[in-house]
């Protein structure tokens, strides 16, 4: 029983958060995204390569992003859940502490090392980055973990965690800036790009305090009742 509730839960809040986080995205950040890949500048080596298949824009994009942004949420969902249902009580101000600590873990963090990036942008390697942001959202967990809820040297420790990955530093790629030199565009995608970092940081910000508030919401409603009741 708890943990068809937790499943169902964190489901439930997915499909919510999975709708708005597309929705979001569809009009706001992926006319960003398009608008910067008109100046994106294409290698003439890989005109002959075989194109690989994405899906064709319109509801085909559409309903594929929602797929795989509801999957990005569930496991979001079951994840806070999980946590937030170790607590002896929680509120929905409570909920959306845990939601702001995950949007601080998971987005703030490493984006102070690798901001979101647009189309046509220089990047350091792939397997470096995810490393990197692997280790800044483990990290900044578990040091604001116990910043919150352990005794003052635990605090210490944590401090400790959280400046680590950025005294460390992001992977940086061997030249900053746009593959297009031209100065006009230039001009347009430092602004589509300020404009994407904004976008982006708004509706990771909404999605998590969506996902706290109703995680608080449910494990009250769903998991801690059962608990009360046995």
């Amino acid at each position: 029983m708890y943990f068809r509730n937790l499943v169902v839960s964190a489901f439930s809040i997915a499909i919510i958060a999975g709708l708005f986080l597309t929705l979001y995205q569809e009009f706001i950040i992926t006319p960003l995204i398009l608008n910067a890949e008109i100046f994106e500048v294409i290698d003439p080596a890989s005109n002959h390569a075989v194109e690989a298949w994405s899906p064709a824009d319109g509801i085909e994009r559409s309903g594929f992003s929602f797929i795989a942004n509801l999957l990005v949420c569930f496991a979001y969902s079951l994840f806070l859940m999980s946590l937030i249902a170790t607590r002896d009580s929680i509120n929905l101000s409570q909920g959306v502490f845990w939601g702001v600590s995950a949007y601080l873990s998971i987005f703030i963090a490493p984006a102070l090392g690798l901001p979101p990036e647009i189309p046509g942008m220089e990047a350091a390697f792939l397997e470096g980055r995810q490393a990197w942001w692997i280790l800044t959202v483990l990290l900044t967990a578990i040091g604001l973990w116990s910043i919150a809820f352990k005794n003052i040297g635990f605090k210490f420790v944590g401090l400790i965690m959280l400046i680590t990955p950025h005294i460390i530093g992001a992977p940086q790629p061997e030249f900053h800036g746009f593959a297009n030199q031209d100065p006009q565009a230039i001009l347009v995608l430092t602004t589509l790009w300020h404009d994407f970092i904004m976008q982006t940081s708004i509706a990771n910000a909404l999605l998590w305090l969506i996902i706290g508030v109703l995680s608080a919401f449910l494990v009250n409603k769903f998991i801690h009742s059962i608990d009360h009741t046995e």
